[in-house]
């Protein structure tokens, strides 16, 4: 890795992902299939590394950018990708983040890697302006569901009936808010998100 990463922790660090990335990003979700097998009961489709990377939000959900990132182990530990987290920046409002992906490669579970590499991402995103973190988890993913309970988040409302990609699931919507304003001023200015809200 020649590149400066965006930021580093748990052991890995986090660099953009090139179009000529993909295929080694579709080897990874191959090789770590237990998160689609949890939330769609079937393995990663062979094209979802390309579909992903080239995926924005819906139109009715305005957003500054979109960020592919590829967790990368140091280099005297072969520099393979390890993990991935795809972050959108400004969605809906200038300072709300999203985190629609998050995934470290499973023999690195339990050994303290996501929760390094989680606070190193959630440190770049205030460095980058972020007031506000959000991210969906899909109920019954009981081990997603604790992890980011431990990283503080905290949970808004809940949208049934979402194709995860092979499977219609509930979703929690989940919010961390990363400055001085609290979870009411967010669901003031982001009235998708409050409880009971029928938008998409």
């Amino acid at each position: 890795m020649a590149e400066v990463p965006l930021f580093a922790g748990g052991g890995l660090a986090a660099l953009p992902l090139r179009r000529d990335q993909v295929p080694a990003l579709q080897a990874f979700y191959d090789a770590n299939p237990e998160y689609f097998l949890t939330v769609n009961g079937r393995p990663p489709p062979a094209d979802l590394a390309a579909q992903e990377f080239d995926e924005v939000p819906p139109p009715h959900l305005p957003f500054e950018r979109q960020w592919c990132l590829g967790l990368f182990a140091a280099e005297e530990e072969g520099g393979a990708l390890q993990g991935i987290a795809m972050v959108t920046e400004g969605l809906c409002q200038p300072g709300v983040w999203h985190l629609g992906l998050f995934i470290v490669a499973t023999r690195l579970h339990g050994r303290g890697v996501a929760g390094g590499s989680y606070a190193a991402l959630e440190a770049w995103v205030r460095r980058s302006g972020a007031r506000h973190l959000r991210l969906g988890v899909v109920q019954g993913n009981r081990r997603a569901e604790r992890f980011w309970q431990r990283q503080g988040f905290v949970p808004l409302r809940t949208r049934e009936g979402v194709d995860t990609g092979g499977r219609i699931n509930t979703v929690q919507v989940m919010l961390k808010p990363l400055a001085a304003e609290g979870i009411e001023a967010y669901l003031q200015s982001v009235p998708r998100d409050q409880p009971g809200s029928p938008l998409p």
